[in-house]
């Protein structure tokens, strides 16, 4: 009768293994890996904004600005027609919808004085000939950079209180500041990161980036927040304990959140990248392009710094304290320890098993394979056993004296 093999369990998809948080990626065993790549992208940008600067937008670098109803033409033909009276357009959008819909085209500073308001006038001009309304449905304003200023140092000083209401709250949560050191690493690398991709680009920098990368802060956080809490939950009572050290319960929490964390991004994105591409690219609406840009940007350097640079420094963070030094040796050791002895009693039973052959039973020795590396060959199923060449036959049994074929009785 044949046995039955049992069929394997196929393994897991990878989506399968990262929707159960089954996952192991290396996350901090790599985690040099992520500093030297993170480190040469801040270094570009840090470049970047100190030899190119920004493209800052009108409410920073003043200029002036004009209003026509979009009833006719488009907002290629305005601005070309703007550019071809020899005035710089800053930035050219629509605003509003149906009736109300506005060409709001925004230019370099032209002060009073006689020759730029010549330049106004030509402007003005322009815009109705491309927009096809008269002169007088055209409105110019000045806007000043002081607005822009104002603006900046607001946001400068809501900037700052956030980052102390942080750390605060998660030398709170977490009961340590190191782990607020982390997070608020986290959070200037995003600010960095956001900043330099709009210097390399040359995205227009307005009031509307600046409320975003405000908002960028507490996305990043949220999700560094998750991180660091199911961090905190593996690494309960690790101390007393030698199972794993508090790199690998780290690792171990980025690759059970991090489905999570992928989920909560593209959930994030998605809205966003509607914004951008459909309400500002397909439709036109250009005032929700500057706050969609940057949300944009912002979110994916915050799920990528959540991920691979927020609890790595955290290990590093933690890792400068003795106890957990001390205690990262003893697990260490204790591996070490275990699979010496491990690699002992499997070298003793190759020892004891080669002596324990004369002593074997015929069944022990069958199961094994001949000394000389021969396979013994098994008889066929119904034949007939073979007699040895060197075994006597048996001999023949003689008839007793006192019996005789025929059989008679004994004789009187």
């Amino acid at each position: 009768m044949s046995a039955t093999v049992a069929p394997t369990r196929p393994r897991g998809s990878i989506l399968h293994r990262l929707y159960r948080g089954d996952t192991r990626f290396g996350f901090i065993k790599n985690r040099k890996k992520w500093y030297l790549i993170s480190g040469v992208i801040i270094l570009l940008c840090i470049l970047s904004m100190v030899f190119r600067g920004f493209n800052f937008g009108i409410e920073f670098s003043g200029g002036n600005q004009f209003l026509a109803p979009a009833k006719a033409g488009t907002l290629t033909e305005v601005r070309s027609a703007v550019e071809a009276t020899g005035v710089q357009v800053s930035s050219a959008q629509t605003a509003g919808t149906g009736s109300t819909k506005q060409y709001v085209i925004r230019t370099e500073k032209l002060s009073n004085d006689q020759q730029d308001a010549v330049r106004i006038t030509e402007v003005t001009d322009a815009i109705a000939k491309a927009a096809h309304v008269s002169t007088q449905e055209v409105t110019t304003s000045e806007v000043s950079s002081s607005w822009g200023s104002e603006v900046t140092n607001q946001a400068i000083l809501a900037l700052a209180i956030f980052l102390l209401v942080v750390s605060a709250f998660m030398a709170i949560r977490f009961r340590e500041i190191r782990v607020a050191g982390a997070a608020l690493l986290a959070l200037f690398h995003d600010l960095l990161l956001t900043a330099g991709v709009y210097s390399l680009v040359g995205f227009q920098v307005t009031p509307g980036t600046v409320v975003g990368l405000l908002t960028i802060l507490g996305y990043s956080l949220y999700d560094t927040v998750v991180v660091f809490d199911k961090v905190d939950e593996n690494s309960r009572g690790l101390l007393g304990s030698t199972r794993y050290t508090y790199g690998e319960a780290a690792n171990l929490a980025v690759n059970q959140t991090l489905m999570r964390s992928i989920n909560t991004s593209l959930i994030g994105l998605l809205p966003v990248a509607g914004l951008l591409f459909v309400g500002a690219g397909l439709l036109g609406v250009g005032t929700l392009e500057d706050l969609a840009l940057v949300l944009f940007v912002g979110m994916i350097t915050g799920a990528y710094s959540s991920l691979f640079l927020a609890t790595p420094w955290l290990v590093d963070f933690k890792m400068t304290d003795p106890r957990f030094r001390n205690h990262a040796k003893r697990v260490l050791a204790k591996r070490a320890s275990d699979a010496g002895k491990a690699k002992a009693a499997a070298d003793a039973s190759a020892r004891v098993l080669p002596a324990s052959r004369d002593g074997e039973s015929d069944d022990e020795a069958v199961a094994d394979e001949p000394a000389d590396g021969l396979a013994a060959a098994a008889p066929r199923v119904g034949a007939k056993p073979v007699k040895s060449s060197g075994a006597k036959a048996p001999a023949k049994r003689t008839p007793s004296r006192t019996s005789r074929p025929g059989g008679g009785g004994r004789r009187h």
